[in-house]
């Protein structure tokens, strides 16, 4: 049997983030994590990019929270968001919009973008343009939190999926792996499986939605310079209507494409359809001059929304002691350290962080009985 003050479930991003921070604070803490390696799901997947201008305020807010833990693991990689002439009104306002968070931010015309770009499409005629976004060294960001929390004394047990979660005497005690815990709060940060681990502890499911994205490496061919194109932008193809159709930003070996893709999935160890890739490669076509002839490696991620697209940090309304850290989305890397503050505020009961609150967020904001939480999911990618 161990005892321990809080045991986190999930050793993605949020989980360890918000673990390291509890202990730096003097809490016992326990990371059980199901995988034999931490990260192994969608942390260990990600796009790897910094952007202030994804997801809605809430998500843009704590994304610039989040931002003074991420710098030293940024690299410069500017965004577009491209599109043709009946995207140009929308792609304007939603210029001005993030002007309000992200004063950077500037319209490009599509000569402007096609010198960020070489290879946009003659016909694109405007994009969004964010400078200050960036690259992301999650391998990095991840071990961080890895290395402060085992030196503030934290335990990290892997290949330990919860088997059983219940309480007595106000105590939970949980059946991981091979492992007996006795603790005073669990936090759920089980990603795509937070809901199944809620039911486990008898709480009611937030309405958690596991969705797909894929990603091939894409080779580019000889003619393009090599050093140049890994100076290209992380770009996003807008139609004249509805959502991103993809996107595509230089690797290491290729071009990453991904149609964007947010194919409803059950929690699982998600892998490529053939079809989705062609979908990208289709779609990176479409908006550029790139043809490419075969890709070099795919992978599949679920990226996993409460219907609102607003992640969820905040005790169960109904049952004792259960911390719910879930529903990062698309957001979890550049929202991780926003999250852990906001986590370890609240398990601790200590005052709402002055860096959350000095950008207008508050506990309400994240909350798991929030108005909106359960129900279909908001569009968006």
């Amino acid at each position: 049997m161990t005892n321990c003050d809080v045991v986190v479930v999930g050793g993605g991003i949020a989980g360890i983030s918000a673990a390291a921070l509890l202990a730096g604070l003097g809490v016992e803490v326990v990371l059980l994590e199901a995988e034999p390696t931490l990260a192994y799901h969608t942390t260990g997947r990600s796009a790897a990019q910094y952007l202030e201008n994804y997801g809605n305020d809430t998500v843009r807010r704590l994304t610039l929270a989040t931002k003074p833990a991420l710098e030293p693991f940024l690299g410069p990689r500017p965004l577009l968001n491209a599109g043709r002439a009946g995207r140009v009104d929308q792609l304007k306002a939603e210029v001005e919009h993030a002007k309000e968070l992200v004063p950077s931010t500037e319209f490009v015309d599509g000569d402007q973008a096609r010198e960020l770009l070489p290879i946009l499409a003659a016909d694109i005629e405007g994009a969004l343009y964010e400078p200050n976004s960036q690259d992301i060294d999650v391998a990095g960001f991840h071990q961080a939190y890895v290395q402060a929390f085992r030196s503030a004394g934290g335990m990290i047990l892997v290949s330990s999926p919860v088997r059983s979660l219940s309480r007595a005497n106000g105590r939970w005690n949980i059946e991981a792996g091979d492992h007996t815990i006795d603790a005073g709060i669990v936090v759920n940060a089980a990603g795509a499986w937070g809901d199944q681990l809620g039911a486990l502890a008898g709480a009611e499911p937030v309405g958690l939605h596991p969705l797909r994205r894929t990603i091939a490496i894409a080779a580019i061919p000889d003619q393009y310079d090599a050093a140049a194109v890994q100076h290209w932008p992380l770009t996003s193809f807008e139609p004249d209507e509805g959502p991103m159709v993809g996107y595509c930003k230089p690797e290491p070996g290729g071009l990453m494409v991904s149609p964007a893709d947010e194919t409803p999935s059950a929690p699982c160890d998600a892998k490529p359809e053939e079809i989705d890739v062609a979908l990208g490669l289709q779609n990176l076509a479409e908006f550029t001059t790139l043809e490419v002839r075969h890709v070099r490696s795919t992978w599949a991620g679920l990226r996993t929304f409460a219907s609102d697209r607003t992640p969820v940090s905040g005790f169960d309304p109904a049952v004792d002691d259960f911390y719910w850290l879930v529903g990062q989305g698309g957001y979890g890397i550049h929202n991780a350290d926003a999250m852990a503050q906001a986590t370890a505020a609240n398990v601790t009961g200590s005052a709402w962080p002055t860096t959350l609150a000095d950008l207008g967020l508050a506990p309400a904001d994240l909350a798991a009985d929030r108005p909106g939480l359960r129900g279909p999911l908001a569009p968006g990618h």
